[in-house]
């Protein structure tokens, strides 16, 4: 911890003198096919008019104010405005076509239920099905077309009256199991990993960061959005919904606008290395990072990534890596920029590094008694440092749990070796088939790579069977092909799984697009897809 914190970057950046006036562009936004500048003053005339709202309707100090926006400049004026306004923030995923209504509300009826009180802004289209999922709670509702930034006499951003130790805002964490966590972020903390994490990466004054990432996600708020904000470096920011469509729109706003720096999830290099045509071909040498985070990063991925686009000025060492997560603000290990990451071979994989702790950070392999294990032996990763969370809002007991001699349990599995840290999967992640440690992303991976499979639409679970006493395989894979080709796909899916482990699954289903249930944060869930292949659907084996 710094012996004194005499400068806040965030409380600062926040401040009106740091705003009103600001005729620079603090941020590009792309969306409908239209690129549109905000300007500082135009995002402080937002925030306050929100937090003018917020006030108004009597909506406490540290309160929880929620946000299910869709892609728009308003995400961005709720989130200021309701931190000025003395509240404590926080996105959430917004009901999407492609969710189970039933489950999005029924998981969020929860979480609201957990918060007791404060407030929510949503918009028009999304406001019956909000107020049902409410009834009986006293959390008031915010819509964003409600609320006029342009109109005239609009209200002054307030001054702030925060302290450096309190919470600034929430990250619900995008488990795959289980009622999301609030990860309770103090400015304090939000500063600090600000800072070492700048400096780990090099950030400088000809960086600009672009990104289709949603603020939902720490990657998408801290790398992508608070991050630049504090140290004024141009950001453009992208719908996620038209990038998963038209991959190819980062590569145009890199181009656009000279992007240095692009943070991304390990399927999404897949995606452009498979989806985005070599005649929208741009230059991409100067970018100086693509950075794979928040998803086991595979080797292979760097490999294809940088054969598809070496023409297009893709170089091995823009090609890095971090190892992040929301209770540590953001990112926990970095590898070196400008150097290719080291790669470790174990136990017939090749592991690819997420680099070394970034200032202020301490991480360590424990076993299960927590005791440190040797170099190259798998164990959990613990961790300690100086942007750790607050804890888990209104959840003393789980924060509790997570803890050992100060020490955070992240869940994750890895090893160290050179100085480096490698993550080889979650303990909720294992299954165990005959003995026989297997790594469900592992087996995911495979199946991702058979053509036929829609890209990051494939989960592997663990079934018990109670007649062998162990678990074995069940892979559920979605795809747009034909009926009269599942056959062959799941023969194919099978093959590729039988390379990687040496044994066979013992069932392959093939599902229409849209089939597997996902988490409302977006990440395949196991346990509701176990659930509903047992609820007596039929699946297609081979």
């Amino acid at each position: 911890m710094h012996p004194a914190r005499l400068v806040n970057g965030l409380l600062d950046a926040l401040q009106p003198q740091a705003l009103h006036g600001r005729d620079q562009v603090v941020c590009h936004v792309w969306s409908g096919g239209v690129v549109k500048p905000l300007t500082g003053d135009r995002l402080a005339r937002g925030s306050a008019a929100y937090a003018a709202a917020l006030q108004a309707a009597g909506v406490g100090r540290d309160e929880v104010v929620l946000i299910a926006l869709p892609h728009s400049e308003a995400l961005l004026y709720s989130f200021f405005g309701a931190m000025t306004a003395g509240c404590v923030p926080s996105f959430i995923p917004p009901p999407t076509p492609k969710q189970d209504p039933a489950l999005y509300w029924s998981s969020h009826r929860q979480l609201f239920e957990r918060l007791g009180s404060g407030a929510i802004v949503s918009w028009r289209d999304n406001v019956d099905d909000l107020r049902r999922c409410l009834r009986g709670l006293p959390i008031q509702v915010f819509l964003s077309e409600d609320i006029d930034i342009d109109r005239e006499n609009a209200p002054a951003l307030p001054a702030l009256a925060r302290a450096t130790s309190d919470v600034a805002c929430l990250q619900h964490s995008s488990g795959t199991t289980g009622l999301k966590k609030g990860v309770a972020l103090t400015f304090d903390a939000i500063d600090q990993q600000i800072d070492a994490y700048a400096a780990a990466i090099g950030l400088g004054a000809t960086d600009c960061i672009v990104s289709w990432l949603p603020l939902y996600h720490d990657m998408g708020l801290i790398a992508c959005l608070l991050l630049p904000f504090v140290r004024r470096t141009p950001i453009v920011w992208l719908d996620p919904f038209e990038w998963v469509a038209r991959p190819a729109m980062l590569f145009d706003a890199i181009a656009a606008h000279r992007g240095t720096l692009a943070w991304l999830p390990n399927f999404a290099f897949h995606h452009l290395a498979r989806t985005v045509a070599d005649d929208a071909r741009v230059d991409l040498s100067g970018m100086r990072a693509f950075i794979n985070c928040s998803e086991p990063c595979k080797a292979e991925t760097f490999d294809l990534f940088a054969s598809r686009f070496a023409d297009w000025g893709v170089r091995p060492d823009q090609l890095q890596v971090c190892y992040a997560m929301a209770e540590a603000v953001f990112a926990v290990t970095q590898t070196a920029m400008n150097s290719t990451p080291l790669r470790f071979h174990l136990q017939g994989q090749t592991l690819l590094s997420v680099g070394s702790p970034v200032r202020d950070w301490q991480v360590r392999v424990i076993d299960r008694d927590g005791n440190p294990v040797p170099e190259g032996t798998i164990g959990e990763i613990a961790m300690t440092g100086g942007s750790l969370f607050a804890g888990y809002h209104k959840q003393p007991e789980e924060t509790a749990r997570k803890f050992r001699d100060g020490w955070y349990l992240t869940g994750d599995l890895g090893c160290q070796h050179a100085g480096d840290l490698f993550i080889t999967g979650r303990v909720d992640d294992l299954i165990i088939v005959h003995g026989k440690n297997i790594y469900a992303h592992d087996v995911e991976f495979a199946m991702n790579q058979v053509p036929g499979v829609k890209a990051g639409r494939a989960v592997a679970i663990g079934l018990f069977v109670p007649e062998a006493g162990t678990q074995d395989l069940l892979l559920i894979a979605e795809s747009t092909e034909p009926a009269d080709r599942h056959l062959a796909l799941g023969r194919a899916i099978k093959a590729a799984v039988v390379q990687l482990l040496g044994l066979a699954p013992r069932a392959v289903r093939i599902v229409e697009p849209g089939w597997l249930v996902k988490t409302t944060s977006g990440k395949i869930s196991r346990a509701e897809n176990l659930r509903k292949h047992l609820a007596g659907q039929q699946p297609v084996t081979s």
